[in-house]
């Protein structure tokens, strides 16, 4: 018997969701904090999925973008870590490429491939998965891509207010990766464009019932299925696509690819993150020598939040509900006491501000979760 998944007020009111993805690891090295990535103005989410900024996020599409490429080979093993996450939903990873110039390419267009994806497992959402680990994901790049340079896209969907149309928070990271491979271009099927791919209307992106009846065991992020990649290939994505930004009217040299060293060597670097039940906390990787700029010591995420969901289970389950104590966090506020734009700002038993900052409007999601909205 399938459980059924529901979000109750007191962990919605728990953690602020706001995230951005800082950094990444090629097989446990680092090229340093927020290398290679393709940073967004602030940590808001990304609500259109109509709009440009679903691709890398706000400012995402703008080249030459001024970031540094990073060096790895098909099957190399990809760590990303995020900022911590108190909303349930999944995390996905996208390549787009291969292209001659990864600093000039938009992603706008045909030529994502989903390469990695985690919904929800054994009752838990990605979130909170990646929360036990440091907030961090592992995966592997598929064998078979074609040498080149690639857009690798991280995406973590929040789902809290999915009951409404337009509701979805989705947090987008873009990296620039140099990849080594044995494959052919347009090799990797299926592919999907963005923006165009995601819907609103989509029923992993707008669930009427997320809070009653919605069955969590059944669902997949969006983006289509898992690549496969190999074989003779098809049509690279299409060149249009990376130059529909217009480039920002200082010039940017193109900046030179980062070597990732793999050494034996390397000093391992520990952290002080915190235990959480059931599982250990891992070390952060290595860094790279090659770095002096960086001082041999990973940022660690903010500390691990508990569970961020609840699951209920039908008596008939024969499983018994997991147990702990429910986090209660302030929410934070702006001036005048007024809840910022997207935290919550009313729900049965929420004891925050009630009004919203500036010009935003406190929207009711239902009994349990109201949330500051641009007016």
């Amino acid at each position: 018997m399938f459980t059924k998944a529901v979000f109750t007020s007191a962990l919605l009111s728990a953690v602020s969701a706001h995230q951005n993805l800082h950094q990444l690891w090629i097989n446990d090295v680092t090229p340093g904090y927020q290398v290679g990535i393709r940073m967004p103005p602030s940590n808001s989410p990304v609500t259109d999925v109509t709009s440009d900024d679903i691709v890398c996020n706000v400012n995402g599409a703008k080249v030459p973008s001024g970031v540094e490429t990073v060096e790895a080979s098909e099957g190399d093993t990809i760590k990303v870590q995020w900022d911590q996450s108190g909303h349930p939903g999944p995390i996905t990873h996208m390549l787009y490429g291969p292209v001659d110039d990864a600093s000039q390419a938009t992603g706008i267009g045909a030529g994502w491939f989903k390469i990695d994806e985690l919904d929800y497992v054994d009752g838990k959402w990605a979130n909170e998965i990646m929360g036990a680990n440091n907030m961090t994901r592992e995966f592997a790049l598929p064998t078979g891509l074609a040498s080149g340079e690639y857009l690798l896209r991280s995406e973590m969907l929040a789902l809290h207010g999915a009951q409404t149309v337009g509701g979805a928070q989705f947090y987008i990271g873009c990296a620039q990766l140099k990849i080594t491979g044995t494959g052919s271009e347009g090799s990797c099927t299926p592919t999907i464009e963005l923006p165009g791919a995601y819907k609103a209307e989509d029923k992993n992106i707008y669930i009427p019932n997320v809070y009653n009846g919605f069955d969590a065991t059944t669902y997949s992020a969006p983006g289509g299925e898992i690549a496969t990649c190999g074989g003779a290939g098809g049509a690279a994505p299409p060149a249009a696509a990376n130059s529909t930004v217009a480039a920002p009217t200082s010039a940017v040299a193109k900046p030179t690819s980062i070597p990732v060293a793999i050494s034996s060597a390397a000093a391992a670097v520990s952290t002080a993150s915190a235990v959480v039940a059931e599982t250990s906390s891992a070390a952060l990787p290595t860094l790279a020598p090659a770095r002096p700029v960086n001082n041999g010591t990973a940022p660690s995420a903010s500390p691990v939040a508990p569970t961020t969901f609840a699951t209920l289970l039908r008596p008939s389950s024969g499983i018994a509900a997991p147990t702990g104590a429910v986090p209660t966090g302030a929410v934070p506020t702006g001036s005048a006491g007024a809840a910022k734009l997207y935290y919550q700002c009313g729900g049965q038993g929420f004891t925050g501000p009630t009004t919203c900052e500036g010009t935003a409007k406190c929207v009711k999601q239902n009994d349990f979760y109201s949330q500051c909205l641009e007016n």
